[in-house]
């Protein structure tokens, strides 16, 4: 029978700021380097010996992270300096569940000040049965990290090959071909908006929300979709409003894109088939018509190294970037001859429906896990 012992947050770990580490003053080494949401870069050297706990600070606040090894947390986090005995794996799920963006106490930037957690009691669990607790929650995220490695090799793969043959230009046949003006016969240059429809939805009020339904993504949810991360926060309008904007207006469909706009740029999610909105604005819609095949080219094209660098280049603003379409129109694209895009399209399919499978199993294990982790927490689910 496990024994749980009512304690003050201060009482249970002891949290610190993290550390400035300017962009001019990183250099590359194997010792990563945390910002709020995730990994930013890799230092030479540390600042804290694994394991770390680390949740955002100021700007993004919520997202606790677990790093198991030497790392830099940067100042815009707070770390965990002193587990105070208890262990490691169970703080970091324990946080997981506080809801840490609900204590912002920033008037303008988010920001979390741990003088608002010192005085609050909370139930904390005796360390074996945090062990087991940690034991359990920890078992998920090993498959869901296993498959995310093996999301990465088909990435890689599908990379690769789109490299062999549309940067090197070591394509089957490439002995026998000839070329004009730089590229291959039968080549072309064409911009995005003379090969798809560019566009975005209709606005979506706060009002048309409902409980259950359509699922509707803003680009917080592109992003985790793109990543294959389950939803955290579910969002959904009704059949009836969804049906009204299909009918009208239409509907993103399978092998569509969706590229994130405002913000962060450049991430994007091709769409699997199953139906859903989206929000207007932050979320541009390319739209794959009857030719497929090309979409996934440019869906290859957009998450390539040159595919980045020209949409980075075509955004607008200052304070937060931005790419409109009308800029998302104008970038040129090199379009191979059309049996050679069939034929990456063929070797490339299978990689592209195992990550997506791959990706929807990793949601419904986060699902599962995020089940559980309330319940184990509160002690209702004995260990």
């Amino acid at each position: 029978m496990s024994k749980w012992e009512e304690k003050k947050f201060k009482e249970f770990i002891k949290l610190n700021r993290g550390f400035d580490l300017p962009n001019d003053k990183m250099k590359f080494g194997n010792y990563p380097v945390v910002a709020s949401t995730n990994i930013k870069g890799y230092h030479i050297s540390y600042k804290v010996t694994a394991p770390v706990v680390v949740t955002g600070r100021s700007g993004s606040l919520g997202v606790v992270q677990y790093i198991d090894k030497n790392c830099t947390p940067l100042n815009t986090t707070l770390y965990v300096k002193d587990f105070k005995g208890n262990f490691p794996r169970f703080v970091y799920y324990y946080l997981k569940t506080m809801r840490l963006d609900t204590f912002n106490s920033g008037a303008g930037v988010p920001t979390l000040n741990q003088n608002h957690l010192h005085s609050m009691k909370i139930n904390i669990p005796d360390i074996p049965t945090q062990e087991c607790i940690a034991d359990i929650l920890s078992a998920y995220d090993d498959l869901i990290e296993a498959n995310n490695r093996r999301i990465e090799l088909l990435e890689q793969a599908a990379q690769e090959l789109y490299k062999e043959w549309f940067v090197r230009f070591r394509f089957p046949g490439h002995e026998k071909a000839k070329f004009e003006n730089g590229l291959p016969e039968g080549w072309t240059v064409k911009r995005i908006g003379d090969l798809f429809q560019i566009t975005s939805s209709k606005r979506v009020y706060l009002a048309d929300y409902v409980e259950n339904g359509i699922p509707f993504y803003r680009s917080k949810e592109v992003i985790q979709l793109s990543q294959g991360q389950a939803i955290t926060e579910p969002l959904y309008i009704s059949n009836a409003t969804f049906q009204n904007f299909k009918n009208k207006f239409g509907a993103p469909e399978e092998n569509d894109i969706l590229i994130t706009s405002v913000g962060t740029i450049g991430i994007s999610y091709l769409v699997d088939g199953h139906e859903f909105y989206f929000k207007d604005g932050n979320l541009t819609w390319i739209k794959s018509g009857s030719d497929k095949i090309l979409s996934l080219f440019l869906f290859q094209w957009l998450n390539s190294q040159g595919g980045k660098q020209q949409l980075h280049q075509s955004t607008i603003g200052t304070s937060q970037s931005a790419l409109t379409i009308e800029n998302l129109k104008k970038i040129k694209l090199i379009v191979p001859d059309k049996k050679l895009v069939e034929d990456y399209y063929n070797k490339t399919y299978d990689m592209i429906e195992k990550k997506r499978i791959l990706q929807k199993n990793n949601q419904n294990l986060t699902a599962q896990r995020d089940l559980l982790l309330p319940r184990l927490m509160s002690g209702k689910l004995e260990v």
